[in-house]
């Protein structure tokens, strides 16, 4: 099973077809985009997505079609969970053939750090794992602007609220050892036992958006 996050950094028409085939080049099982747009979809993908984003939305200009995290997959999908933000994340059970996953896309803080918009996104998904992520097996992914290597981003209090709840709820965060990144897929640690784990990532050039994206394939 293949899965991977992306931001696509609020994308640029020029570059969609690109940006198309790359993810077709990826060819996961389960991908999470974020800062992305409708136009996005793949062939035989089910698309599940937070709400678009209306012109002038948090005092952001905002085209056609953006909306800020969705979650595509190959695998069936069945129930959709409430979360606390519709435009910021979205929620779902996947059927996967190790078993039900649910699927948590995120972004904490589309502007970064900056507040009053952070702490809002990160303790208001920290109550829906509390509603959620109870007798689950869990994949959280998306733009958590929280680093877990190198420098501290955007505070230790942020990191230590992260790295509480995933020990809580018995999750590991499989690219927590990727030097600076902000972009995360976390796993129950039972999914992925007896598993062998592999991380690639891509667009180091910042070529398409100023996110690397990573795929984490369990074999």
């Amino acid at each position: 099973m293949k899965i991977a996050t992306w931001n696509l950094k609020r994308l640029e028409k020029r570059k969609n077809q690109l940006i198309i085939e790359k993810l077709i080049e990826i060819d996961a099982d389960i991908l999470i985009l974020t800062e992305t747009n409708a136009c996005i979809q793949l062939d035989n993908y089910i698309c599940i997505s937070t709400e678009l984003l209306p012109n002038g939305f948090d005092n952001t200009k905002y085209e056609v079609g953006e909306n800020r995290v969705s979650i595509l997959t190959k695998h069936k999908t069945t129930n959709r969970h409430e979360t606390y933000d519709s435009y910021t994340t979205v929620c779902a059970d996947i059927e996967t053939p190790d078993g039900t996953l649910t699927v948590y896309g995120s972004i904490i803080g589309f502007l970064g750090n900056r507040q009053p918009y952070f702490d809002k996104d990160l303790y208001g998904q920290v109550a829906d794992f509390e509603r959620l992520f109870a007798n689950r097996q869990i994949c959280y992914a998306g733009d958590l602007n929280t680093t877990f290597s190198g420098r501290v981003w955007p505070s230790k209090k942020a990191k230590q609220t992260l790295v509480d709840s995933f020990e809580k709820y018995k999750l590991t965060n499989t690219t927590a050892s990727i030097e600076g990144t902000v972009d995360h897929i976390v796993l129950s640690t039972s999914f992925i036992e007896n598993k062998q784990l592999e991380i690639e990532t891509w667009n180091h050039d910042k070529k398409f958006s100023d996110h690397v994206g990573h795929l984490l394939t369990l074999k």
